[in-house]
């Protein structure tokens, strides 16, 4: 095991340090986490919608079956609830791919302490450029197809967002701004500086947009969907992708880094567009979703309490462990691991460069989730993910909700939890007898 350890701090840790700074990385994570208020209730809209509001979700169709509530009640969420649901949809997860653009933009030009509203709002303007002026031959002009934000556009956001910004900041940074006098107000002379870089930008991506619009009779997001997005997308339905991806995480856990802050970037640039795609299929088109493995399908199966299954820990340590000390600690890191919190157990016990638990905990999440893929995709057991809960539902639930009320799904999630803790077991076993 320490020679092990020994080579991975060696090879492994240098080049996970170096992902961990790398700019686009980090401003694809924070872009991303500042979009949860908005993803997150968006998801708890869904998920109200298709388990209660209407007549043919989970309870709606239970309860429809007593007069009153069919009568009256669900009359009320047909002419109400549900228009106002899918106009938070509409919104929110719908136009999801605006926000994702702006933050993106607003976090890496603030890394670089450019201004990072300017950015924001110019990368926003630069992505409707590149959109047809009408949603087709039979529409009037200004009407712009629905499917210019949908699933496919999620890399084409990404990569606009980036190229933008670098391109403001580096006409900044050379000075092809206009400089106005000492006695202007703050806010009007960076408006004023701004204008050189921002008028390029528009300009770059305006000629971009002609040349795919006319020259080319495409846009660019089909283009960066069909050469880039497609094959990602298809490379991440590998259970070999996820399981890497899922292994390198918990080996950064290891270390004492913050292994799905790390990754992160990777699993949402990787996974989003199958989430997406998996949303509109379900709620759209009213038909089965297309992907097995979404963005959190490892957090469902594989990270019951967090990263680990570290809930899975500590009801191990309730039932076995015979040191006070594990206990002690269990029993305060419990209320946070069932929310999906377990900094306290995983710095706590410690299991950073604990040789004995580190081995379950960096093995099972990729085993659980590999047992999720297989009766989701190969077994057609468990209903497919198409919602994103808040991270902090507690296991099993969150599956539920994510599945928009599959019980097959959520009894996988509860198996899976009992696996791990059964994995578990024999190495508190084995705590029991270390110094």
């Amino acid at each position: 095991m320490k020679k092990i350890v020994s080579w991975l701090e060696e090879k492994f840790l240098p080049l996970a340090m170096k992902l961990n700074n790398l700019k686009y990385l980090v401003a694809l994570r924070d872009g991303f986490i500042a979009t949860m208020p908005i993803s997150m209730f968006g998801a708890l809209n869904i998920m109200t919608k298709e388990i209660l509001l209407t007549p043919t979700s989970l309870f709606g169709e239970f309860l429809n079956k007593w007069e009153f509530y069919a009568t009256t009640i669900q009359p009320f969420f047909d002419a109400v609830a549900v228009p106002i649901s899918n106009q938070i949809w509409w919104g929110t997860l719908a136009l999801g791919i605006i926000f994702t653009v702006f933050t993106i933009s607003y976090k890496l030009a603030e890394a670089e302490n450019q201004d990072a509203l300017t950015a924001g709002v110019l990368a926003v303007v630069s992505y409707f450029m590149l959109l047809p002026q009408s949603a087709g031959p039979d529409a009037g002009w200004g009407t712009i197809s629905w499917t210019s934000f949908n699933s496919e556009s999620i890399f084409t956001g990404i990569l606009v967002a980036i190229f933008a910004t670098e391109i403001f900041m580096f006409l900044n940074r050379k000075g092809l701004t206009i400089k106005m006098p000492e006695q202007v107000p703050p806010a009007v002379s960076r408006a004023f500086s701004a204008v050189i870089p921002a008028g390029v930008v528009m300009f770059t991506f305006g000629t971009f947009g002609f040349i795919t619009l006319n020259l080319l009779g495409t846009t660019l997001k089909d283009i960066i969907n069909t050469s880039i997005q497609i094959p990602l997308t298809s490379l991440g339905q590998s259970p070999i992708t996820m399981i890497l991806i899922t292994l390198v995480a918990q080996v950064l856990w290891f270390f004492g880094l913050h292994g799905s802050l790390i990754v992160g970037p990777i699993l949402d640039t990787m996974y989003s567009a199958s989430l997406s795609q998996n949303a509109e299929a379900v709620l759209v088109h009213g038909v089965q979703a297309p992907n097995a493995i979404t963005r959190n399908i490892i957090d469902l199966y594989g990270m019951a309490g967090g990263s680990g299954a570290t809930l899975a820990l500590i009801i191990a340590i309730f039932l076995v462990s015979k040191r006070a000390e594990y206990r002690s600690l269990a029993k305060m890191s419990f209320m946070p691991g069932v929310f999906q919190i377990n900094e306290p157990i995983i710095y706590g016990l410690p299991i950073v460069l604990n040789p004995i638990l580190a081995i379950p905990f960096i093995f099972v999440p990729p085993i659980m989730v590999s047992i999720g893929w297989f009766f989701t995709e190969i077994i057609p057991f468990a209903g497919r993910v198409y919602i994103a809960p808040p991270w902090v539902v507690p296991p099993v639930l969150n599956t539920f909700l994510a599945t928009g009320g599959s019980l097959s799904a959520t009894f996988l999630s509860l198996v899976t939890l009992c696996l791990s803790i059964a994995i578990y077991i024999p190495f508190v076993h084995l705590a029991n007898k270390m110094d």
